[in-house]
């Protein structure tokens, strides 16, 4: 009898500890879509893969210029890597959470963008011009984008959005190790 009580009280405190909400990024609260988001309508992140698969890439390339160059991953979990190569605040390796509501609001803006049936590639024969790169990953997609020359206005407002909810989270760098 004592291990059916044990039971049961374990599996009624790890429904109770899950459900507590997490701040979208350490130190701050997710605001950028309604919490009232019903489970069924919500997107669903990252590939078919039990582990923490990747569900968005934000790149800038460089150029011969100071363009800023950067990459951003964004995993299932919420977990974050920006890696700043140049021309960028931040160098080198960092790290943060995403909330939960910021990676769905970007899924719900690659659907209503159009994204999806964007080109894969919008390019020219043109040195000195940076890319920018945007994959996303849910609902059963994954499409990455390649854009440097001809990019159409409903690419340049998903990636400057995209940019607007990951560049400004608070970044801890990585300990580099010796």
């Amino acid at each position: 009898m004592e291990m059916k009580t044990l039971s049961a009280l374990l599996i009624a405190g790890s429904v109770f500890a899950c459900s507590s909400q997490r701040p979208a990024v350490e130190g701050t609260a997710d605001t950028t879509a309604p919490a009232s988001t019903p489970a069924a309508q919500a997107p669903v992140l990252g590939g078919p893969g039990k582990a923490d698969s990747l569900v968005i890439t934000l790149q800038r390339t460089p150029c011969f210029g100071t363009c800023p160059a950067y990459m951003i991953n964004v995993y299932r979990s919420g977990y974050a890597t920006y890696e700043g190569h140049s021309h960028v605040e931040r160098e080198g390796l960092h790290r943060a959470w995403i909330g939960p509501d910021t990676l769905q609001r970007i899924l719900k803006d690659a659907e209503s963008s159009g994204f999806y049936q964007f080109e894969d590639r919008y390019d020219r024969d043109v040195t000195d011009l940076p890319s920018a790169i945007l994959r996303v990953v849910g609902n059963g997609k994954d499409k990455r984008v390649v854009g440097r020359v001809g990019v159409p206005a409903a690419y340049k407002a998903l990636f400057a959005r995209v940019e607007e909810l990951l560049l400004p989270i608070p970044w801890k760098p990585v300990p580099v190790e010796p």
